[in-house]
């Protein structure tokens, strides 16, 4: 059982790099997204002011819209280069906390998904989740927060 909130999500200024990536390569995406950004935010005057994301744009099929990035602080204008300086809306959100290895997170959102269908909560079509331990160690121990804002 996952605790799950409904909670006022702020609006965030993240660097980001986006793709529609094959699921099989998603692994290979976010390592590529995250090295990227970590150089581009510091070369471009700003800093890394949170833990690393996956932000979904739909639901993932064969492939996923999918941008992946930090959020940072600071005056940041990254030169092109595929990386890409933008707000991510804030507002109301359900919020969970996944404590597990990434291939056990359908069982989370499934519990999050029911627990929005019984309060009759919409769903926006994106979502997040932040990645709040490195992915090194045991699986068990690692922990995701999964972002859903809803309308």
């Amino acid at each position: 059982m996952v605790d799950v909130e409904l909670t006022e999500v702020p609006p965030e200024t993240v660097a980001m790099v986006r793709r529609v990536v094959p699921m099989g390569d998603l692994t290979g995406f976010f390592s590529e997204a995250f090295e990227r950004v970590a150089r581009a935010v510091p070369e471009a005057g700003g800093a890394i002011a949170g833990p690393p994301f996956g932000w979904y744009h739909g639901m993932p099929g064969e492939t996923v819209d999918v941008a992946a990035g930090f959020p940072v602080s600071g005056d940041v204008h990254v030169p092109d280069g595929g990386v890409t300086v933008t707000e991510r809306p804030g507002g109301r959100g359900v919020v969970a906390v996944h404590v597990g290895p990434y291939d056990a997170m359908p069982a989370t959102y499934a519990e999050v998904q029911a627990w929005m269908a019984e309060r009759e909560l919409t769903p926006r079509a994106d979502m997040w989740e932040e990645y709040l331990s490195e992915p090194t160690g045991d699986p068990a121990q690692w922990a995701t927060r999964i972002v859903w804002p809803v309308t």
